[in-house]
C-alpha cells in the first residue's frame, strides 16, 4: 500500500499543508529574493499538496482495477476475482471518496484567484483572497487529518479477512463527504472575505452568494444528521464510529459562525467610534460570555452517562470550558504584538479563538464539540455589545435587535433540552440569535449611513 511503499508520503502532505498556512509568507520571502529559484519554490509549495492527493486517488484506481488484497478495504468488500465496473463503486463510497472530495476543495482553494466574482478586484487582493482560503482549508484539513487519511486506508494490516465481509457501501455513505466539501469551499470563501477587512466592497457579491450557499449546505447537512443518527441509541457514539460525522458537524459549526455571525459584524464593527467606554463593554462582554459557555457547555455534558454520575462530567465541562475562556483571555495581547488589522481587533480574536475552540480541541478529545451550543450563542452577543455599552455610537433599537436577541438566545439555551438530543436540536436553533444580530446591526447600519450621507 501506499503507506507501506511510499511511507514519507503521508508526513510529506501533512509538511504541505502546514505550508500553506504560510503561503502569504513564503510568497513575500520570495518576492524579497526575487530569483527564479524561489519563484518556482512557490508553485511547488502551492502546488504539492493537489498533486499528492491526485496521486493518492491514482494510486487507489489502481489497486480497484487490479483488486489489490493488500488493501483491506478491497480484502473486506470485493476480495479476489475479475473486476468489473461495479467495483469502482468503491472509489466515492470507501476511503477514496474524501480523497476525491479533498482534492476538488484543494483545486478550488489554488484557484479560487481566478473567480469570476472577484474577476474585478485589484490581483493582489485576488491572490490574498486565495493564499486566506488556502489557509481556511489546510488547517481544518490538519486538525482532520487522522479521520480523512486514516492509517489503516494507507497500511497494510497484520490481518485480513478471508473473504469479502460485506457489500460496497451505498451512496448514502458519500453524502457527508460532499456536504464536507461543499462547506469548506464556501465556508472558506467566508473567512478569506472576513479576513480581508480593507479589501472594500470588492468581495461582497462573492459573501452574499457564499453565506447563502453555506446555509443551505447546513440545512442539508442538519437534515442528514438527524436522519442518520438513531434517537434510541446513544448519539455521541454514532458522530465517532462514522468517520466523517465529527469533521461533518465543525464544518457546519465553522459555516454557521461566519454566515451568521462573522462576516456580517465586520461591516458593522467598521462603523464604530473611538470607543469611549470600550473598556467597560470588553469587561462585560468577556463575564457575560464566559459564564454562558461555562454553563451551557455543562449542562450538554451533564446529558452523556460516559461520565457517570459524579463530578465526572461537572469536571470534564469545566476544564472544556476553561481551556476555551482562557484562549479567548490570552489572545487579548494579539493587537499589541500588530495583529491589529481589524475594525475592533481585540473583540475580533476573542470570536476567532472561540470559533476554532472545538476544531483545535477535537484532534485531542471528541467532546470538544459539546462546546458549539455555548459558542453558537455567545458569539451575536460579541458584536451587539459594543453598540449598547459604548457612549460615542448611536445604540440600535432595543425593542427590534436587543429584545429579540435576547429573547433567542435564552431560547436556544433552553429549549433543546426538551428534546431527545440536546445538542441535535441546539443545532437546529442555535444559528437564529446570530441572524436576529446581523439583521438589525446590518439595517442600523445602513440607517445611519443615510441619515449622515455616508455611502456604506
Amino acid at each position: 500500500m501506499l503507506g507501506d511503499e511510499m511511507p514519507w508520503f503521508l508526513p510529506a502532505l501533512v509538511i504541505g499543508l502546514f505550508a500553506w498556512i504560510w503561503m502569504s509568507s513564503i510568497e513575500r520571502y520570495a518576492e524579497r529574493k526575487g530569483t527564479p529559484a524561489w519563484k518556482y519554490v512557490v508553485v511547488a509549495v502551492r502546488w504539492l499538496p493537489p498533486i499528492q492527493l491526485a496521486v493518492m486517488i491514482l494510486y487507489r484506481f489502481k489497486a480497484i482495477y487490479a483488486r489489490d488484497m493488500s488493501h483491506l478495504e478491497i480484502a473486506k468488500h470485493l476480495g479476489p476475482g475479475t473486476p468489473s465496473s461495479s467495483d469502482f463503486k468503491l472509489m466515492f463510497t470507501g476511503d477514496g471518496g474524501i480523497e476525491i472530495i479533498m482534492l476538488i476543495v484543494l483545486l478550488f482553494a489554488v484557484l479560487s484567484e481566478h473567480l469570476p466574482s472577484i474577476s474585478s478586484a485589484r490581483l493582489d487582493l485576488r491572490q490574498n483572497f486565495r493564499n486566506r482560503l488556502m489557509m481556511f482549508t489546510a488547517s481544518f484539513a490538519l486538525a482532520s487529518t487522522t479521520l480523512f487519511f486514516p492509517e489503516q486506508a494507507y497500511s497494510e494490516p497484520a490481518a485480513f479477512p478471508t473473504g469479502p465481509i460485506g457489500p460496497v457501501p451505498e451512496w448514502m455513505s458519500f453524502t457527508p463527504i460532499i456536504l464536507i466539501g461543499g462547506l469548506l469551499m464556501f465556508g472558506g470563501e467566508l473567512f478569506a472575505v472576513t479576513t480581508l477587512f480593507l479589501a472594500g466592497p470588492n468581495f461582497q457579491k462573492l459573501a452574499s452568494r457564499a453565506r447563502l450557499k453555506v446555509l443551505l449546505l447546513s440545512v442539508g447537512a442538519l437534515v442528514y444528521l438527524t436522519t442518520v443518527i438513531d434517537f434510541d441509541a446513544d448519539w455521541l457514539d454514532q458522530l465517532h464510529e462514522q468517520s466523517m460525522m465529527l469533521p461533518l458537524v465543525l464544518s457546519i459549526h465553522l459555516g454557521i459562525c461566519f454566515a451568521t455571525v462573522l462576516q456580517p459584524a465586520v461591516r458593522s464593527d467598521a462603523e464604530l467610534n473611538h470607543g469611549e467606554g470600550r473598556s467597560l463593554s470588553m469587561m462585560v462582554l468577556a463575564v457575560v460570555m464566559a459564564l454562558i459557555v461555562l454553563l451551557l457547555t455543562l449542562l450538554h455534558v451533564n446529558q452523556l452517562t460516559v461520565f457517570g454520575d459524579g463530578l465526572g462530567p461537572h469536571t470534564y465541562a469545566i476544564w472544556m470550558s476553561s481551556v476555551a475562556i482562557s484562549s479567548m483571555m490570552l489572545v487579548q495581547f494579539m493587537p499589541a504584538l500588530g495583529f491589529d488589522a481589524a475594525p475592533r481587533p481585540e473583540i475580533w480574536w476573542m470570536k476567532m479563538t472561540l470559533l476554532y475552540a472545538p476544531i483545535i480541541m477535537s484532534m485531542f478529545t471528541p467532546y470538544a464539540v459539546l462546546l458549539i451550543p455555548a459558542i453558537w450563542v455567545v458569539l451575536p452577543l460579541s458584536s451587539v455589545a459594543s453598540w449598547f455599552i459604548e457612549k460615542d455610537v448611536v445604540s440600535p433599537s432595543y425593542s427590534f435587535v436587543l429584545y429579540p436577541l435576547l429573547a433567542a438566545t435564552l431560547a436556544a439555551s433552553v429549549l433543546p433540552f426538551g428534546w431527545d438530543i440536546p445538542f441535535l436540536a441546539a443545532l437546529w436553533v442555535g444559528w437564529i440569535p446570530g441572524a436576529i444580530a446581523a439583521i438589525g446591526l446590518t439595517l442600523h447600519v445602513r440607517t445611519q449611513s443615510k441619515s449622515t450621507g455616508k455611502n456604506l
